[in-house]
């Protein structure tokens, strides 16, 4: 009989203690979610905001991945984060064609544990308009040299 009760007391408290561990609070250190990105270049830095609100700094990992092969994304990016403030994190990203993307961004420790969930990032490219803006530009300043050059030759005849 006190095999037993003793046995019954043991499933009691792994039961209890089980039910302590599923009701955890909160990840302290997480990703806050942003507004989308627009990349007007090839390759970039993308920003991840990471809050901690630990009492504490603390080092962690921020991860992306992307789906689509289009887009080439640094394995991890590390970053120190104050004690009760937000960082944001710099993310390497290189993309081959323009278009829409999504990156999937997490945070994790230096021993791989994840904390918090997974967001994502919506990533607009269009890799081209810069060519496009520093074309037009080298394009209105050639036409506005070449107009002060004439206007300074027409001067010089007229005098």
């Amino acid at each position: 009989m006190r095999r037993l009760v003793l046995a019954l007391m043991v499933i009691g408290l792994s039961a209890s203690s089980f039910q302590a561990q599923a009701s955890l609070p909160a990840a302290q250190v997480f990703i806050v979610a942003g507004s989308d990105v627009n990349m007007v270049s090839r390759e970039s830095k993308v920003p991840v905001s990471v809050q901690n609100n630990y009492d504490r700094a603390i080092r962690v990992r921020v991860h992306a991945l992307s789906s689509d092969p289009a887009v080439n994304v640094q394995e991890y990016v590390s970053v120190s984060i104050p004690a009760n403030s937000r960082k944001d994190a710099l993310l390497p990203v290189s993309v081959i064609s323009a278009g829409e993307f999504k990156l999937k961004v997490w945070v994790t420790t230096f021993t791989d544990i994840r904390l918090g969930k997974s967001t994502e990032i919506k990533l607009t490219a269009n890799p081209d308009i810069e060519l496009v803006i520093l074309i037009g530009f080298g394009a209105l300043l050639s036409i506005l040299i070449g107009l002060g050059g004439y206007r300074m030759v027409r001067r010089k005849g007229k005098a």
